[in-house]
């Protein structure tokens, strides 16, 4: 890692690194927690987008760095491409399929509480737990869980391309409430992850405490084009 990195400046592997290390610890200590956080696609989108965004201003923001608006607006051209790529993830998220996304627990794991979540809006649903799918004969809606079942990560998404919004929020809050006090899976997970966030962590704090001169600087060559 030291090798990679030894021709970039210190604010550089800051700037790029330091999102993708909230994103993983916040993972990390959900997964050893024992605890289970349910939101929608939308926002897991938004997630990752910030969690990447460190990357992308020292890659293709770098790459295609409109320099003629920086000599005439300064650092407000860092504003105007944070609203430019709010747009992008923005366009992203309401143009993906519709879905809930549940780390902590893996796919096998969330059946039940699924199908609980779903019998709370209509008493008539059932499902398969061989296949993963739930079935809301009433409203006409069938539900799939997708994700890899040695994984604690788990995608509810259904099958009908028509899903009201309405529905969703009412499957989100009574998901949510099925899984709050499901036990904690033994052995916990996540230790691989918060491991390679301590390792990262690490590293940027000897990089920063190591060349705080040139990571000033490189914060001014960075902020003023």
């Amino acid at each position: 890692m030291l090798t990679a990195f030894g021709g970039i400046e210190p604010f550089a592997i800051l700037l790029a690194l330091l999102p993708l290390i909230a994103y993983l610890l916040v993972f990390s200590v959900i997964r050893l927690s024992g605890r289970v956080l349910v939101t929608t696609g939308g926002r897991d989108i938004a997630a990752l987008a910030m969690a990447i965004s460190g990357l992308l201003a020292v890659g293709p923001a770098e790459l295609f760095f409109p320099a003629d608006a920086a000599l005439m607006f300064g650092p407000m051209v860092w504003v105007v491409l944070a609203i430019f790529y709010t747009l992008i993830v923005t366009l992203i998220v309401l143009s993906s399929t519709p879905r809930l996304v549940v780390y902590g627990r893996t796919p096998s794991e969330l059946f039940e509480p699924l199908l609980a979540a779903a019998q709370r809006i209509d008493p008539a649903a059932g499902g398969d737990p061989a296949t993963l799918q739930v079935e809301l004969p009433t409203i006409g809606i069938r539900l799939r869980l997708d994700g890899n079942r040695g994984i604690d990560f788990a995608q509810i998404l259904a099958f009908e391309p028509n899903v009201s919004v309405r529905f969703w929020n009412h499957l989100l809050s009574n998901l949510r409430s099925e899984t709050r006090d499901l036990p904690a899976p033994l052995p916990r997970r996540g230790f691989g992850m918060l491991i390679a966030v301590v390792l990262i962590g690490g590293f940027l704090m000897w990089q920063s405490f190591g060349n705080r001169e040139l990571l000033v600087e490189g914060f001014r060559q960075w902020l003023w084009r």
